[in-house]
């Protein structure tokens, strides 16, 4: 193998046959860089309806997202509210338990016994029934306050009337019936209850009544009028019933009553 080492290397050209210019290299050839690679778009119509899609998607997504964070606080506040409502339970119970135990615990009665109370309280009542003997002059009604159902308890009864013991809330009643043996066309009653306060006397239920039978007949008629009403009484206010013909008033006892009792 000979080689002549005296001589150099001789130099290498290239030519580029695209632009006919010549480069020099010592050791390699260099290239030149390649094409860049094409990028591929859409048409500005896909990626308008791509960029829609995506957004109608998204809204979509947000809406199932918040209908479920609803449903979730939705449960945990009936959970709560349950809670409070079996604590609020829970604490009733523990109070009205105490309170049970004890209502059986045997206690001493202090003060007076029922029997001793009623016997005590005064009460206010009266229930007077008719009377046969009626004064036809006078038109206040007379009552029997002993026979029958007649009674009398914390008022008396003077002169056909009751007089009142306590100031209070009463109620007052009176029921007469008329009966005759014909019909005349000028005859009315009249029933009325009066009360009579430091001597004046004034009217406080009346009933009036008219063409209560018929004109001419033969037969005898019978009619009723019934008062009653709540009155504010004072002490010492007297009550009276008064008709218009005390002689037509029946003498069934049952039927013609006059009475009170104290409400409070």
């Amino acid at each position: 193998m000979n080689g002549n080492f005296g001589h150099s290397p001789q130099p290498v050209f290239t030519v580029d046959s695209g632009r006919g210019h010549p480069e020099q290299d010592l050791y390699y050839h260099q290239q030149l860089p390649r094409p860049p690679v094409p990028c591929w778009t859409f048409p500005p119509a896909r990626a308008e309806m791509k960029k829609r899609g995506w957004g109608t998607m998204n809204k979509g997504i947000v809406w199932v997202l918040i209908l479920i964070l609803l449903l979730v606080f939705a449960a945990l506040g009936l959970g709560a509210y349950q809670i409070l409502r079996l604590q609020t339970e829970m604490q009733q119970l523990t109070q009205e338990i105490p309170a049970q135990l004890q209502s059986h615990v045997p206690q001493k009665q202090v003060g007076l016994y029922p029997a001793e109370l009623n016997k005590n309280r005064q009460n206010s009542a009266a229930h007077l029934i008719g009377c046969a003997d009626q004064s036809e002059s006078s038109q206040t009604l007379k009552w029997e306050t002993k026979f029958g159902d007649a009674f009398t308890e914390g008022v008396k009864y003077i002169n056909g009337g009751l007089l009142v013991n306590k100031t209070g809330l009463y109620f007052v009643y009176s029921r007469v019936e008329f009966i005759s043996p014909m019909c005349n066309s000028r005859e009315s009653y009249t029933h009325i209850i009066s009360r009579q306060r430091n001597g004046h006397s004034r009217i406080i239920m009346e009933d009036h009544q008219e063409g209560f039978c018929t004109v001419g007949s033969k037969h005898p008629w019978m009619t009723g009028s019934h008062l009653g009403s709540l009155q504010h009484l004072r002490q010492s206010d007297w009550l009276f019933v008064n008709v218009s013909n005390p002689k037509l008033i029946s003498k069934n006892y049952h039927s013609n009553y006059f009475g009170l009792f104290k409400i409070n």
